[in-house]
């Protein structure tokens, strides 16, 4: 029995000293060992038509200057180990071409090719003479970038799962809310179908802020609700948002953006009976 644990004890210093870590490693674990490049996508759970016994749509908007939002916006600039979600997504567009599913408007019902969502990020600018418009002065490219980034806009369905109990909620789309860097107007530039884009969102990590070691995916980040957003527009008979019957009333809209959220945390606690 001693000798077994001497043995057990040399293998384990053995393994330890073995460990070999270099400069481009840059960390006290070896990045081979690390996997975030081969995560896998957890699939949803199976959802039965006759257990999905309610159920409502809302538009969110996620403010990026908001302290807990902070992972979804930085880095500006990539780093060698991360980047923010507008590059994860751009690069996954236009360099990887691993999603395919992206639209004009939240309908999903205006496909846009890789060519056309680089034209939109990308725009070519030609300045002319105003004397004689057939002579080109020069030409300018803008190209919309993570700063330029000022929130994030979600349609995602909340159900009550009563084979499981519980409220749950799937994203449906996902698109980036930009300020032109040239003319300053704010708006939404397309609209990825979320389903599509979580292979990209789940291989690609965010800043941690409770734990380095830790790091989150873009996907779990999404799939944990773990940001704060505001809820700009509820499923409705008029098909209108919260801006278009409290206009210019800032305050008035959120409250009621509040009054939806715990509108829906009432329904969930009312379904049990104590």
């Amino acid at each position: 029995m001693k000798n077994t644990l001497l043995l057990f004890a040399f293998l384990g210093v053995f393994s330890l000293s073995s460990q070999v870590i270099s400069p481009e490693d840059d960390g006290l674990v070896p990045k081979g060992d690390i996997h975030y490049s081969n995560t896998r996508v957890i699939p949803y759970p199976f959802l039965r038509q006759d257990d999905m016994m309610w159920a409502t749509r809302h538009w969110e908007r996620i403010y990026v200057q908001e302290k807990l939002n902070h992972p979804l916006y930085y880095p500006v600039s990539a780093l060698p180990d991360r980047k923010s979600m507008f590059d994860v997504l751009k690069d996954a567009i236009l360099l990887e071409g691993s999603i395919v599913e992206v639209f004009r408007d939240d309908l999903f019902e205006l496909p846009l090719s890789t060519q056309e969502v680089e034209e939109i990020i990308i725009r070519i600018d030609t300045i002319r003479d105003p004397d004689d418009p057939s002579v080109v002065l020069a030409i300018d490219s803008i190209e919309l970038k993570a700063p330029n980034v000022v929130a994030w806009e979600l349609k995602s369905d909340w159900y009550f799962d009563k084979q499981r109990g519980e409220m749950r909620n799937r994203i449906l789309g996902l698109s980036p809310v930009v300020k032109d860097p040239a003319t300053g107007e704010v708006y939404n530039i397309f609209w990825i179908w979320f389903p599509d884009a979580r292979q990209a969102l789940a291989t690609n990590i965010a800043y941690n802020p409770d734990n380095n070691t830790r790091r989150l995916t873009f996907d779990q980040i999404m799939q944990m609700r773990y940001f704060n957003s505001v809820v700009y527009k509820e499923d409705n008979v008029y098909d209108r948002t919260i801006d278009d019957y409290k206009q210019n009333r800032p305050m008035e809209q959120l409250l009621e953006s509040k009054r939806v959220r715990e509108s829906l945390r009432n329904y969930e606690h009312d379904l049990w009976q104590f």
